[in-house]
């Protein structure tokens, strides 16, 4: 399963490192993973972060914000807490944020909740007696996980958000803490390439979905990214059916993780891209190939849409657009015709299939 979402009712400092190490992130109350997400019309792979401690000697860059901030501010680590002051300061930031942010910071963190089941902390940044940034991270047993940065956007000369980071890995190395955890990075994204700021790349470490481990980001390759490897083998069985005279067309599919949460005895499409075929002749996905990562598999199978606009309406403004190759219907899958890593012998199959269905015409839109 690429998103996995669990709401316990406590975290020990030694089960929320079992989660980290797996590659689990807190969101709120929850706790969660996932390995795919919908930004601005197209879907990218989130690539998860983490730093070993032991040893580790901050670069000049962050030394020099490291410095001149202790001297400019006041900074303080203590147990976390959310008052007025710092939900007003998140409302500001929230202005000027670029993308989608909960609507208070009591959201953000507590779920709107009295209290956490987490051991958390904080990094308060003043000027004089005026909060101008903060973070909130969690602690375990033997590692830290950065959760939530916060600045006044009149001070992003300051590098606020960085220097509250290089806080918590601090406070993480004083303590002998093993492992800081500060979420994840992008690729073709760079609003979260900051993160890689915080270490060379023999030192970031980066969790490989394939192999299920952590690997430094020096031996990262487009090869890690979950999303390349379904384009690209889509792609490849995409161009053989065309050539092939089958109608075909790739689509983003944002509801492949509604398993995790709804209709969870249903066999529910979980993947975020798949190619539907015969689509001259079946105006909704009824014969879909989709590639399994874990398998190494391609997987053509009959399945049945199941409309539910009213729980996807919210993806449904987003994506409606007339460029947008979105599928926002569930898409439940009936009969599996054949699973296999060879694409030459989905083209065979998908040919004697069409000559079955005897479509009125080829229309190759495969995008």
């Amino acid at each position: 399963m690429f998103t996995e979402k669990h709401f316990p009712n406590s975290v020990t400092g030694k089960e929320l490192d079992t989660y980290l190490e797996k590659a689990w992130y807190r969101m709120g109350l929850s706790i969660s993973t996932c390995h795919f997400l919908f930004f601005e019309d197209s879907l990218y792979s989130p690539i998860w972060l983490r730093m070993p401690l032991e040893g580790l000697v901050f670069r000049k860059s962050l030394l020099k914000i490291l410095r001149q901030n202790r001297l400019r501010f006041r900074t303080l680590t203590r147990h976390g807490f959310i008052d007025d002051e710092k939900e007003a300061l998140y409302q500001r930031y929230k202005v000027n944020f670029k993308g989608r942010l909960s609507a208070t910071l009591r959201d953000s963190i507590l779920d709107g909740q009295p209290n956490t089941i987490f051991d958390t902390f904080e990094v308060c940044v003043y000027d004089g007696d005026k909060l101008v940034g903060f973070s909130f991270f969690d602690l375990g047993n033997t590692s830290l996980a950065s959760i939530k940065g916060v600045y006044d956007p009149d001070y992003a000369r300051y590098s606020l958000g960085i220097y509250t980071m290089i806080e918590e890995v601090q406070f993480g190395i004083d303590l002998g803490f093993q492992y800081y955890y500060p979420g994840y990075m992008v690729p073709g994204y760079p609003r979260f390439d900051y993160k890689l700021r915080m270490g060379k790349p023999e030192e970031v470490q980066f969790f490989d979905l394939k192999t299920q481990d952590w690997q430094a980001m020096s031996n990262f390759t487009s090869q890690n990214v979950p999303v390349g490897v379904l384009t690209g083998k889509l792609n490849i069985l995409g161009q053989g059916l065309v050539k092939a005279g089958i109608a075909v067309q790739m689509l983003f599919y944002p509801a492949y993780e509604a398993n995790n949460f709804i209709y969870e005895h249903e066999r529910l499409l979980e993947s975020p891209l798949f190619l539907t075929l015969f689509n001259n002749v079946f105006p909704r996905p009824r014969f879909i190939i989709y590639y399994d990562l874990w398998r190494e598999t391609y997987v053509f199978t009959h399945c049945m849409p199941i409309e539910d606009l009213g729980l996807y309406f919210e993806y449904t403004m987003q994506f409606d657009t007339e460029e947008a190759r979105h599928y926002l219907d569930f898409i439940l899958k009936k009969t599996q015709i054949i699973e296999t890593q060879n694409p030459e012998t989905v083209v065979r199959l998908a040919v004697e299939i069409s000559r079955l269905i005897k479509p009125p015409g080829i229309q190759q839109v495969l995008k």
